[in-house]
């Protein structure tokens, strides 16, 4: 016969075993968003709620039975990923699948699990609508702190209902609060980690193909100038001995024609591989503000308002490009929206980079146009060219900063221009 501390040790392996083969299914959905490429499907948010809830079923389904009528898992993790990283439609899929699973498998513990798992459904629901901008390691403490109140709320329910305050639960609910703040961290953690080598893979992918391309613009510029320069420099010949005046209207127009071509060459060049040509210490706000005196009467001609909210930073770049690069985007802000409509500038420092950001009320964008904006040649306006949002990611670039882009269909669109800060300041 086995004694009673056998039993007990037996108990707190299998115990154990179940903790991690839950943490498992929760770590195999949240690698499934990334190892088969579905952060790229436009459907992402619902991939995000369908792998959620599946991982919801399996961690219910192999729970760690300690009191009769009540089963502990680590459902509440998959739960909050699908409402931080798939939105309150892939939350209500989670939720209810979640909530129906629970009646099913049947216990008390039911009413427990709707009266813990609602109120933090509606905290965190509040949370994201009044959040205007979020870090990955906020994502991170928000999803642990979440995670922590729900295993709080689980505990004193469940103590609540089992009229018991025995050791035996007091030490059961603080492993299970630990276990749970533990899993809560590692799978936020991995979750911001892969998301942060994606984003940093295609932005050297980016990189690479501009690069290539800034080459092999300069190759081809290189060998359309030699014959050019030799044309333009025997027509300037030609122009000066020219008797005849309709020779020399001639030559003068050849002479007009092939200054454009190396205008259109020098101009691509400068799309292809851009250049700070003159780099100084600049005031983020005195520039900013007049770039929107700039930039202001093509907007309200189309009916838009511009607020603003910025900071004294400052920056080391080129000033003449960088107001390139503001206009662009701001011009794209403009062109975005239908009609009437708003455009945010806010600029703030975080860690060592001062951060501009440009939000629309626009169409906004898909995550198939999201990934190839940047792109040369691509565009999301009917006559645009893409160029000029091509020259705009190589400039900031070119400074050492980077240009990240949040964007949602039929709410808008928010560029973050990121440059390297000036260090005294």
């Amino acid at each position: 016969m086995h004694n009673q501390d056998d039993i007990n040790s037996y108990g707190r392996r299998l115990m154990l075993d179940y903790i991690l083969l839950n943490f498992l299914f929760i770590l195999v959905g949240a690698l499934s968003y990334f190892a088969f490429g579905l952060y790229k499907n436009k459907h992402f948010k619902l991939i995000v709620g369908v792998f959620s809830s599946i991982s919801v079923v399996c961690c219910m389904s192999f729970p760690f039975t300690v009191f009769p009528g009540y089963i502990y898992d680590l459902r509440i993790i998959p739960f909050l990923v699908a409402l931080f990283y798939g939105g309150y439609r892939s939350g209500v899929l989670v939720a209810i699948i979640l909530l129906g699973y629970r009646f099913y498998l049947g216990g008390s513990g039911f009413i427990v699990t709707a009266l813990s798992y609602i109120p933090i459904f509606i905290i965190v629901i509040v949370f994201l609508k009044l959040r205007k901008k979020i870090t990955g390691k906020q994502n991170i403490v928000m999803g642990v702190l979440f995670s922590l109140l729900s295993a709080l709320i689980v505990s004193v329910w469940s103590s609540i209902q089992l009229h018991n305050d025995t050791d035996q639960h007091e030490v059961f609910f603080t492993y299970y609060c630990v276990i749970l703040t533990i899993c809560s961290w590692i799978t936020f953690f991995f979750i911001e980690t892969m998301k942060d080598n994606i984003q940093m893979r295609d932005e050297i992918y980016r990189s690479e193909k501009l690069s290539v391309l800034g080459e092999l613009a300069a190759t081809i510029a290189h060998e359309i100038r030699n014959p050019i320069t030799v044309s333009k420099g025997f027509l300037q010949l030609l122009k000066a001995r020219s008797q005849n005046e309709t020779d020399l209207k001639y030559a003068i127009h050849a002479i007009e024609e092939i200054d454009r071509a190396e205008g259109i060459i020098s101009e691509y060049l400068m799309y292809a591989k851009p250049q700070a040509e003159r780099v100084e210490k600049i005031d983020v706000k005195a520039h900013l503000s007049n770039v929107m005196s700039i930039t202001d009467p093509y907007v309200t001609s189309k009916g838009h308002i511009v607020e603003s909210q910025l900071e004294e930073l400052y920056v080391y770049a080129d000033s003449k490009k960088l107001t390139q690069v503001l206009i662009n985007l701001i011009k794209n802000a403009a062109e975005a929206i239908e009609k009437n409509g708003k455009i945010t500038i806010h600029t703030f420092a975080q860690k060592n980079h001062a951060v501009i950001e440009i939000t629309d009320t626009g169409i906004g964008m898909n995550e198939e146009q999201l990934l190839r904006l940047g792109d040369p040649f691509y565009s999301t306006k009917s006559k645009g060219t893409g160029l000029g949002l091509m020259v705009s990611y190589r400039i900031i670039e070119a400074l050492g900063g980077t240009i990240r882009v949040q964007s949602k269909q039929g709410i808008g669109t928010k560029f973050s221009v990121f440059i390297p800060m000036d260090v005294d300041t």
